[in-house]
């Protein structure tokens, strides 16, 4: 396998592309961007769970749900992969299981932004947000 040595800034900035290419929802060059990512850096989650995010906001929940299992597989107590993999689950309707990986986030990264995405989530489930069922449609005429 081919071994480059990256710069964290070098890095940074491709993932920043990935997401700009995300937000504009051009999602093809947007998971290329992270799949390249990932061959530069392999021994990290991170460019796996932006994998898995290039799927959730598409709502393809099955296939983001696998992908961050990949990233939790590759680094199996990153708060960063349980943290997505939670809202994946939480949108698919697995609230329980969602509520244990976000606190399991939570308390693995307590006071960083992954802990706080967490926390955030967290308390938006305490509050009743079900977006699973918010999707049902309605049999109210």
């Amino acid at each position: 396998m081919l071994n480059i040595a990256m710069e964290s800034e070098d890095v940074r900035m491709l993932m920043e592309a990935g997401y700009l290419l995300l937000a504009m929802r051009r999602f093809k060059e947007s998971e290329e961007v992270f799949e390249g990512i990932q061959v530069l850096v392999s021994n990290s989650e991170v460019p796996i769970v932006a994998q898995g995010n290039v799927h959730c906001v598409q709502g393809h929940f099955d296939q983001a749900i696998k992908i961050y299992q990949q990233a939790l597989k590759l680094v199996p107590e990153s708060a960063f992969a349980k943290a997505y993999l939670a809202e994946a689950l939480l949108f698919k309707g697995d609230v329980e299981r969602s509520k244990s990986l976000l606190e399991e986030s939570m308390a693995a990264d307590k006071n960083g932004k992954t802990g706080d995405f967490a926390r955030a989530l967290l308390d938006l489930i305490k509050k009743g947000f079900r977006p699973a069922e918010e999707a049902k449609p309605s049999s109210k005429s």
